[in-house]
């Protein structure tokens, strides 16, 4: 793991934050406005499909607001989780430390940690919110956040019954379009103060129900079969031979529960707009995991493949960030964080294992940036015969998975010439030295995580 991945200082802070110079004014700090969605892979963004041309598997599919957010900040094209697993993934998110380092392994521990940018910035002077989908457990407190309207566990899509700071009421209406419209509400009564969010989305989470206004789009719509259908994982995973569908209703209602969450974007730019909060407001928007759609066979995360790590992460902030910047770096959810924390010139009480963005604004890559991050993921007692032990290191070029006890089942890939993971090397001869490099590097980056997970 690199040096720049452990958090020591905010040099830049005060600046970032507006803080005074001599005997100028000081400049309003910044808003902060975190977005997560549920389950939506790297790819589905418009920006994305139309820019893999000829090999996007969903041209149809369509971000507008989203692509606006992306065309006025950044868009990291190389964004992973740490976890691929909801929970694991949004606690990483608060506190800037992998599963290893805040113990959230599975879906159903709560997290109560105060060691959160939340906590941190309600500390600082922020007005504090969380909305939506919280996803530890059944807990129903929101630690760090001082006004809180949320479902517990997965909630449900129309009529959802909310916590609204610690009551139950009922709600009326598509769950993630009820939950826009209260942190707008948040953010007017706010405005006039610095204000710190999360926007949590239950979409697009199964078993997915579009609200009616995209019932029928993208009707007569089809996915194609993707390459790596046929070439399964190592470990068991449902029917073998099944045959592919390219009309799946389920995966249609995957992008249109997504659309609906593009409208709610469009939404509450339009609100900071009206506002004037656009400027002094750093959005970032990601998803807790990526999402198979067919790869390998696969449904569902919770393995290492790149559908399953790989997220769409974006950040917009037009004080600090110009538009139309893309980075290709490897950038993780435990960068989270540290970015919030740097842009509100807070420093933090504890030691975070993610980076701060703030260098990667402008489009430039320090030369210390990570060449390389461990991913871990557990096996969940729920689901003990389809779900694993993983260990995987993956660099800019190459993976190497390993799954404890089964040395049988280790992969590596050379994702330059075999991007989509289909020929594991584990065995090849003529691959062995990147094999033996990669085992070696995974085993220092387990050794160093747990040493970190200790302190």
């Amino acid at each position: 793991m690199n040096a720049l991945g452990l958090l020591a200082c905010f040099g830049a802070a005060a600046v970032l934050a507006g803080a005074p110079t001599g005997g100028m004014q000081p400049a309003r700090r910044p808003n902060i406005i975190l977005v997560v969605t549920d389950d939506q892979r790297f790819d589905a963004l418009g920006v994305v499909q139309r820019e893999q041309g000829e090999r996007a598997r969903f041209p149809f599919f369509e971000t507008p607001h989203l692509d606006r957010l992306a065309a006025g900040g950044a868009r990291f094209r190389n964004a992973f989780v740490t976890h691929s697993l909801c929970s694991p993934s949004r606690a990483s998110m608060l506190t800037g430390r992998q599963t290893s380092g805040h113990g959230i392994r599975d879906n159903r521990t709560p997290f109560r940690s105060l060691e959160t940018w939340a906590a941190a910035l309600g500390a600082s002077g922020y007005r504090t919110g969380y909305f939506g989908k919280w996803h530890m457990g059944r807990q129903e407190d929101r630690p760090g956040f001082a006004e809180v309207f949320t479902f517990v566990d997965q909630g449900d899509y129309p009529n959802c019954r909310v916590l609204r700071n610690g009551v139950w009421e009922e709600t009326q209406g598509w769950v993630d379009d009820v939950t826009t419209t209260e942190a707008i509400a948040f953010i007017e009564r706010r405005r006039a103060e610095p204000f710190a969010i999360t926007l949590g989305y239950k979409s697009p989470h199964d078993p997915r129900q579009p609200p009616a206004r995209y019932a029928d789009l993208y009707a007569g719509q089809t996915i194609a079969e993707p390459l790596s259908f046929r070439s399964r994982p190592p470990f068991p995973w449902g029917d073998p031979n099944r045959p592919w569908n390219p009309a799946s209703k389920d995966r249609l209602n995957y992008f249109r529960c997504l659309r609906a969450v593009d409208d709610n974007i469009g939404r509450l730019l339009a609100a900071l707009a009206e506002h004037a909060l656009l400027e002094d407001t750093l959005i970032l928007f990601a998803s807790d995991n990526g999402y198979y759609l067919g790869e390998h066979g696969l449904g569902d995360k919770r393995s290492a493949y790149e559908e399953s790590i790989r997220i769409p992460l974006l950040a917009h902030y037009p004080r600090r960030i110009p538009a139309g910047t893309v980075v290709d770096a490897l950038t993780l959810n435990v960068d989270v964080a540290p970015t919030i924390l740097e842009v509100a010139g807070v420093a933090p009480g504890w030691r975070m294992q993610g980076a701060s963005l703030v260098p990667l604004f402008g489009g430039s890559v320090p030369t210390e940036w990570r060449k390389e991050f461990l991913y871990e993921n557990y096996q969940d007692p729920e689901y003990p015969d389809v779900t694993f032990d993983i260990l995987s290191l993956r660099t800019e070029f190459a993976k190497r998975v390993e799954y404890p006890g089964r040395p049988e089942w280790t992969q590596v890939f050379d994702l330059r010439s075999d991007p989509l993971e289909m020929r594991n090397v584990a065995q090849d001869p003529s691959a062995s030295a990147l094999s033996e490099e990669l085992r070696a590097r995974l085993a220092a980056a387990v050794r160093q995580i747990r040493q970190e997970g200790a302190q």
